[in-house]
């Protein structure tokens, strides 16, 4: 059997199945049990299948039965790096890759206006995928990562040696606790907290896969943004800046706390490439 031929067979056996972009996922899978990147699997189409099929269709069944992909071959793409992850994170969004973006031109205006080191804490770091990203473009700030889970922050261990990031430290401890516990004070906080509504449904491939713990934000899902806009005044500079990823239908309520707890500070909504409502960025100066 050909490479192109077990393609075809797998999409048939999953043709039935509503899962969206399977045919991709397809191919994925099938360069991961080939070890070879996508890009040489178009150049394989007629080689003879040379690796475990026994293998290859459990993993295709896990698929089929919900587990996600970047859970079958640990590996999910973000910011140009490849992390690893596991049902202890939440998968890295391509959506928070933006958020990313609008935080290396907030460092790179500090530098500019503000001479000297500059502090960053991430809070619920999960994957690392924020702070490392943010650590691999500016290896100059120091970069401090928190997370309730420990299996979580060992996931954040495992992508900072992968990567080589070498100034993000780890902090274990519920939301803003550890911060204070050490005394930190942040010139730029970064959170993408979990902000899904209790009640709201989302599919089985998340509910049943991702941890709920990085997923569920309390019966409106703007509990974190509650505990974080309270006591901010704990871990930031009188002139640091407030930076978070949101649920794109959740502006007007979160403009409103913004409001209540921020009466004289600037802040800014900002869409995401879909046009959607998807980051709040609060300038406490």
């Amino acid at each position: 059997m050909t490479i192109r031929e077990l393609i075809k067979k797998t999409e048939a056996e999953l043709s039935e199945v509503a899962i969206p972009n399977f045919i991709s996922d397809i191919k994925a899978l099938v360069a991961f049990s080939l070890q070879t990147s996508l890009a040489q699997l178009y150049a394989m189409q007629e080689d003879e299948v040379n690796f475990n099929l026994e293998q290859y269709w459990a993993l295709i069944s896990e698929y089929k039965n919900g587990k996600p992909l970047q859970q079958i071959t640990n590996r999910q793409y973000f910011y140009g790096n490849e992390f690893y992850v596991d049902s202890n994170v939440l998968i890295p969004r391509y959506e928070t890759e933006e958020l990313v973006d609008y935080i290396n031109v907030i460092i790179d205006d500090r530098k500019t206006k503000k001479p000297g080191p500059l502090t960053l804490i991430d809070i619920g770091t999960g994957s690392g995928a924020i702070a490392i990203s943010i650590g691999l473009e500016n290896p100059d700030l120091k970069i401090y990562a928190s997370d309730i889970s420990e299996p979580a922050l060992r996931v954040t261990q495992k992508n900072l040696t992968k990567l080589e990031c070498q100034n993000v430290e780890l902090l274990q401890g519920n939301m803003l606790e550890p911060f204070i516990k050490e005394k930190i004070k942040a010139d730029i906080l970064v959170c993408n907290p979990p902000y899904i509504p209790k009640q709201q449904k989302i599919s089985a491939r998340v509910k049943d896969y991702e941890p709920h713990v990085a997923l569920f934000g309390g019966e409106d899902g703007l509990f974190f943004y509650h505990e974080i806009f309270k006591n901010w005044e704990k871990v930031m500079k009188e002139d640091g800046i407030l930076c978070f990823e949101h649920g794109y239908d959740q502006k007007r309520q979160l403009e409103k706390l913004v409001r209540d707890y921020f009466p004289k500070k600037k802040y800014k909504f900002t869409k995401d490439v879909n046009k959607k409502w998807r980051m709040l960025f609060i300038y406490l100066l």
